[in-house]
């Protein structure tokens, strides 16, 4: 009766350790798997600001979710690109040519949406200029008062051009069925509609706790 009770005990130590020994696969198999997700992430996310110093239009284009063709043209886009970083009638945004410091996220996971993401985040230093129009004393603090409350950071250098720093910017590296598995990225705007049409609402939650959390961060490091 002994040995039948050890024999007992001993095949239930076997059949624990198979079982450890197959969640630990099963963990490392995921831990790999995001390895390499986020080491591909890291990648895009350096390439993106190439692009963006290149002034490599079609790239930019080449990486932009396909959806957002369905509401502009690539070619429209690529006009507005191009109006953006060399300027039109109306203004000029400066960009400079580097790469700013960035955060990538850890991968999020939806199966349901059989969706994955990353959040890129970082703060761009832009100077913008007016052509046809300038600003009086008055009308400076009402657009630094409007652009301070969308999270930037605004100084007048003249009274048509100021300089620009926003604050937290967020680009979003996902891929999904509707990528066709494919990486691309997406700016995250929490007040245009544009997210909401195009994203997924599991993704726009944690963008949005993903947001104010680096918002509070901000804040906590300017009072200290």
């Amino acid at each position: 009766m002994r040995i039948k009770k050890v024999n007992k005990k001993y095949k239930l130590k076997v059949v624990f350790s198979c079982f450890l020994l197959l969640m630990s696969a099963g963990v490392f198999a995921q831990d790999k798997s995001n390895v390499k997700a986020l080491n591909k992430v890291s990648k895009l996310a350096k390439q993106m600001f190439v692009d963006m110093n290149n002034r490599d239009y079609d790239a930019i284009l080449d990486m932009t979710h396909p959806k957002v063709f369905d509401i502009a043209s690539r070619e429209q886009m690529k006009t507005f690109f191009k109006g953006a970083f060399e300027g039109n009638e109306q203004f000029t945004i400066d960009i400079p040519k580097v790469i700013p410091e960035y955060k990538i996220s850890k991968i999020f996971n939806n199966e349901k949406d059989s969706l994955e993401y990353a959040f890129v985040s970082y703060h761009l230093n832009t100077e913008m200029t007016f052509h046809n129009q300038e600003f009086d004393k008055e009308a400076q603090k009402m657009m630094i008062s409007m652009m301070e409350a969308k999270g930037m950071k605004v100084e007048f250098i003249s009274k048509n051009s100021m300089n620009v720093l926003m604050k937290d910017r967020i680009t979003i590296l996902l891929r999904d069925d509707s990528t066709e598995n494919k990486w691309v990225m997406m700016n995250y705007d929490p007040d245009s509609p544009l997210s909401y049409q195009i994203l997924p609402t599991s993704l726009l939650e944690i963008a949005k706790e993903y947001r104010q959390s680096l918002m509070l961060e901000s804040k906590k490091k300017s009072e200290n």
